[in-house]
């Protein structure tokens, strides 16, 4: 953050096309943000009285996000409002988009790979990477960065497919990993090495009934490409071994609250699925013993994407996305006041935390994590694997 970089990401954004958004009827202001501290933003924000009170930016989005410390500063700094309206389901907030819905939000938060979804259905504005990477992608971890091919921010516009040297529809915003939770005081090293410690009957196991992640780590765990149409063959070794897995559970839980409650009782030593964003609640509160583990099968890696939601935006849309970058901000979103734990791309908040927050985050095991695991870009034939999980459920 110093006067040179500011002068560069000044030169960046003037001249942005809709104020980074691109495209679309909207009338956006552009001003240098996101390279220079806090306290300068009202220097740089021209506008007259009418612009600057009674905006308000309305973003679809995941719970941690509307946390005070992560939203009051900007809030205080533009003297303007966010809204947040928080989802648990992509495909749900997807049709509410697609309904119509679009009209009522600025910004939406999606894992990646709903990106050529939205972008398909025209929901969402493409953005310019020249203009946004000193604000985004400049300040990036290196496996997120463009050089490192990172893609899932950017869509061939051909047939809206991952390419990395397509146009840019994203932000990355904050990432984890979807694999299973085990209690490492109760359970042997040696046996969660593997996803078969689940299919385990020396361990009491709950199931969390979340068909969509499961799905997807039953797969792994069965050598499986999650992203592909499967064959006869291939659903009906998934099959088997769902079934298998319900047959040696001991519980189905309804949600995550349910299953850190059956970990902290002693009531499970595993749970399957969870990740990192479900036990981070426990983490934080102390409990380190549990542990999201990502075993030699991998695990699912999600991104959750900031997107420009197409139609008329506020003057200060740019300033809010650019704001969701700084530093500050993203250390506050893996510690978010009120919402789970969270790990986000951005290195120098990364470097900011401290050594318990780092532990709690697991920040030094995920170069490794990423490393072994797989980036979720969408299961074509979901359709085929839901019966299997509703027979599945009947048998506990």
């Amino acid at each position: 953050m110093k006067a040179a970089s500011a002068t560069a990401g000044l030169a960046a954004l003037t001249g942005c096309l809709g104020g980074g958004g691109g495209g679309g009827e909207s009338t956006w202001r552009t001003q240098e943000l996101a390279a220079v501290p806090a306290e300068e933003y009202d220097s740089l924000y021209e506008s007259s009285d009418e612009d600057e009170t009674g905006e308000t930016i309305n973003h679809l989005t995941w719970t941690g996000y509307d946390a005070s410390n992560v939203q009051d500063p900007f809030r205080d700094q533009f003297d303007c409002d966010t809204q947040l309206d928080l989802f648990t389901s992509n495909p749900k907030a997807f049709n509410r988009l697609e309904s119509g819905e679009w009209e009522q939000f600025h910004q939406a938060t999606f894992d990646m790979a709903w990106l050529p979804e939205l972008a398909e259905a025209d929901l969402i504005r493409p953005l310019n990477y020249e203009e946004w990477e000193p604000y985004t992608f400049d300040k990036y971890i290196d496996m997120f960065t463009k050089e490192e091919g990172y893609k899932f921010a950017f869509l061939n516009e051909d047939d809206y497919s991952f390419d990395v040297d397509g146009t840019m529809y994203g932000v990355p915003q904050r990432f984890g990993w979807a694999s299973f939770v085990v209690n490492k005081d109760t359970v042997s090293e040696s046996d969660y090495s593997s996803y078969d410690a689940a299919w385990s009957e020396d361990y009491d196991v709950g199931v969390y009934d979340l068909m969509f992640w499961a799905m997807q780590i039953i797969m792994l765990r069965e050598g499986i490409d999650p992203y592909k149409e499967h064959t006869d063959e291939e659903v009906e070794q998934v099959r088997q071994a769902t079934f298998d897995l319900f047959d040696n559970a001991k519980t189905l839980l309804p949600d995550f609250a349910s299953m850190n409650q059956a970990l902290k009782s002693g009531e499970i030593d595993i749970g399957f699925i969870s990740g990192n964003w479900i036990n981070g609640t426990l983490r934080r509160g102390g409990d380190l013993n549990f542990e999201a583990h990502v075993p030699e099968e991998g695990a699912i890696i999600w991104v959750e994407t900031t997107c420009m939601v197409k139609g008329n935006q506020p003057t200060v849309s740019d300033n809010y996305l650019a704001y969701m970058q700084q530093e500050e901000t993203a250390k506050n979103l893996m510690w978010p006041s009120s919402g789970g734990t969270n790990v986000v791309p951005h290195e120098a908040a990364i470097d900011a935390v401290n050594e318990e927050q780092s532990e709690v985050l697991r920040v030094d095991d995920i170069p490794d994590i990423v490393d072994k695991s797989v980036f979720y870009t969408g299961v074509p034939d979901l359709e085929k694997f839901e019966p299997i999980w509703r027979e599945a459920k009947a048998r506990i």
